[in-house]
């Protein structure tokens, strides 16, 4: 009985993150020890065919018909015509993977054991068709494939197979890669009709020795290539002994053009790049229709062509497999997040499509390019998904984003700002109390807990709110102009007590507070009174993008944590109101992960926010920020990281384990990335290494950033 065919798409990585001897050399290994496992047929595809960013052009013109605002539609006309731009001047090509396997396994099993094998998303799915529509056979001015009937703008081709190798020459650089970078539309097939068992692999070598030794001992002079194909059977014998198997393979190649001149020179074209390596012959009459089959999932002995195999071992068909490592542009589904470096090609990902957000952790030292990144991906996720964002931050930057949007820019200052304490945050009493108790902590500097007395002094501030926020029929439509006022807190806890010393307490607690916030007190006109600063919802179905800058509380500590707490508070109750999708993004984290009120409400967010389609995206200078103590569960809950150049604190991407699919050349290239240059992990998508690339537009908003 013959087994089942399984069929599976792989995503193409990048090998410039493994370009180092170490790295190709666990590539291959890698690949050679999936390779020793298998025992039944199997066949590696790689389609390449040319790309263009019309659906992304076409995508972007019709939002810009929808939208009914106006500068959503000025910024959807400026991506367009850069995008029109780059369709122009570069010539695009989509490159897709694929393996069909003979196997009775599970074919999730068989997926699994793919994905660990090439560390890239593995899905089982049928293999695209080679073209589209009826065919024929067609033999002037040479051998073809031309489409019948109507031809549709369809392309000609001519199917190219090997009959003679030179694997133990071969390398993950050369000569399949060159093939893709030929620039036009062709497919790869690495057939692997047989697989040997050790005991046969190791009879049919010894065979294979013999014959040439018999040949050379009846052969006057010199006959150099037999000698070489003895030594390269010794050196398979040797790989086989260390635990490869022995494969038998071909190697065909399909062609296509829009005119048979062209297709010629591409045939031409494709047998010099590959003629050190394998030779080549063009597939003629009967075979050449045949040869076609070699494209899709049907056996090797069904298509039925010639037999012109070669046997090779795990170690070098692992090479074959070189088509893995070349991405070419993929879905422009998404936000472009940068261009590939070297092969250059924009990166699209949409990381709203399964209905929910994911958090992204932005990391790099200072001047690399990550404010200026910040600021374009945000606009991007404005212009072209509508979705709005809020910016904290502490420099002062933000000034360059609100101006680019015509946006209020909201800078809280200890002279100009008032944010009430009292102002309702949170849909429960409960949660109310204790949030404006954590507030007071801040100020007083101390824990109302722990000891006897300050527990009781938190229970006398808890019953002073509770009575102050009972006297309204409904919490939740406290407007901040009703929200009562630290002084009258005080006027209210300093009456509490049913006996002296409690009375005493809650005297000493009022007059405390009184001191640090009323009056003449040093945060009486931050504090005390109405915030005037519009952090409500007021009835709005959907909140505007907002920028908040924090740069003129960087000498009050207390005062920053403060100000942070009310904004983020105030951030959090409008983001679990709906499902609305938001971007929330913090720089400079160390800051808020300084207090402990506020790393709890960034791990908060972190967990609750992506289910209410809200987006955290952090930004840091380090990534050991995230990695140290409670701050863990942030960087566990951000699936998304992209790293600026970390010229310091490059021992966590050595030593922590969430960075084992790290190896030495990923770290080298965070290491030393110039500006603008960063790499991307997604988790369980890929890597990929890119430089921002920004538009035109986009340089002249953020220059100065």
């Amino acid at each position: 009985m013959s087994s089942r065919i399984r069929t599976f798409l792989i995503e193409p990585f990048d090998i410039m993150l493994h370009a180092t001897e170490d790295g190709v050399n666990t590539l291959q290994a890698r690949f050679s020890t999936w390779l020793r496992t298998l025992s039944g047929e199997a066949r590696f595809l790689c389609w390449q065919m040319p790309a263009t960013l019309d659906a992304k052009i076409v995508a972007l013109n019709e939002t810009t018909q929808t939208s009914d605002d106006e500068q959503r539609r000025e910024l959807l006309v400026e991506y367009r015509r850069d995008y029109e731009r780059m369709n122009l001047s570069a010539e695009y090509q989509r490159a897709l993977c694929g393996m069909a396997l003979w196997s009775d396994g599970n074919p999730r099993a068989l997926a699994g054991g793919l994905m660990s094998a090439f560390d890239t998303q593995v899905t089982e799915a049928a293999f695209p068709a080679l073209f589209e529509g009826r065919y024929e056979l067609r033999d002037r001015p040479f051998w073809h494939l031309a489409p019948s009937g109507r031809p549709g703008g369809r392309r000609y081709w001519a199917v190219l197979t090997s009959y003679e190798f030179a694997p133990s020459t071969w390398n993950f650089f050369r000569p399949l890669p060159p093939l893709l970078r030929l620039n036009f539309p062709l497919a790869l097939a690495v057939d692997i009709p047989k697989t040997y068992d050790r005991n046969a692999a190791i009879d049919a070598i010894e065979n294979i020795i013999q014959a040439y030794q018999v040949h050379l001992a009846g052969v006057r002079g010199e006959d150099s290539r037999s000698v070489q194909r003895v030594t390269d059977c010794r050196r398979a014998l040797q790989e086989i002994n260390n635990g490869d198997a022995l494969h038998l393979v071909q190697i065909a190649i399909a062609v296509a053009a829009d005119d048979l001149d062209t297709l010629k020179e591409r045939i031409q074209a494709v047998v010099n790049e590959t003629r050190a390596w394998f030779s080549l012959r063009q597939e003629v009459g009967e075979l050449l229709s045949r040869a076609v089959g070699l494209f899709t999932a049907r056996r090797t002995k069904d298509i039925n062509l010639p037999t012109t195999t070669w046997p090779v071992t795990s170690r070098e068909l692992a090479l074959m497999l070189a088509p893995l490592g070349y991405r070419k542009l993929s879905t422009t589904d998404g936000v472009m997040r940068g261009e590939a470096v070297g092969a250059a090609y924009p990166v699209f990902h949409n990381s709203w499509r399964d209905k929910r957000a994911t958090h992204e952790i932005w990391v790099g030292v200072s001047g690399f390019g990550k404010t200026f990144g910040v600021n374009c991906y945000l606009t991007r996720e404005y212009a072209e998904n509508g979705i709005p964002f809020d910016l904290l931050e502490p420099m002062g930057h933000g000034r360059h984003l609100a101006e680019a949007f015509g946006l209020p820019w909201y800078v809280l200052s200890a002279k100009a700002t008032r944010l009430n304490p009292q102002d309702v945050m949170f849909p429960t009493l409960l949660e109310q109390v204790s949030h404006t108790t954590r507030l007071y902590e801040t100020v007083l500097g101390r824990q109302l807990s722990g000891g006897q007395r300050e527990n009781l002094e938190r229970g006398l501030l808890g019953e002073a709110l509770e009575m102050l926020y009972r006297g309204f029929p409904d919490l939740n439509r406290v407007s901040p102009d009703l929200a009562p006022t630290c002084e009258t807190v005080c006027d209210v806890l300093s009456q509490l007590g049913d006996k002296p010393a409690m009375q005493s307490i809650a005297h000493d607690l009022a007059d405390e507070i009184a001191g640090l916030c009323t009056g003449s007190g040093p945060w009486s006109s931050f504090l005390n009174g109405t915030t005037n600063i519009d952090l409500t919802r007021g009835g709005r179905d959907w909140i505007s993008p907002r920028v908040f800058s924090f740069h003129e509380l960087e000498g009050d500590p207390i005062l920053q944590a403060l100000a942070y707490t009310q904004v983020l508070s105030a951030i959090r109750r409008d983001a679990l109101v709906d499902e609305q999708p938001r971007i929330i993004a913090v720089d400079e984290v160390y800051r808020l992960m300084r207090h402990p009120s506020l790393l709890d409400f960034l791990i908060e967010a972190a967990k609750t926010f992506r289910t209410r389609r809200k987006k955290a995206l952090m930004v840091d200078q380090q990534m050991s920020v995230f990695l140290e103590g409670k701050a863990r569960l942030i960087f566990e809950n951000c699936p998304i990281r992209v790293i600026f150049s970390q010229r310091q604190g490059m021992n966590v991407f050595r030593d922590d384990a969430a960075f084992a699919h790290f190896n030495q050349q990923h770290r080298d290239i965070i290491a030393q990335l110039p500006r603008f240059h960063f790499v991307l992990d997604i988790q369980d998508e890929g890597l990929w290494y890119l430089f921002g690339k920004a538009t035109p537009g986009e340089l002249a908003r953020f220059k100065t950033t």
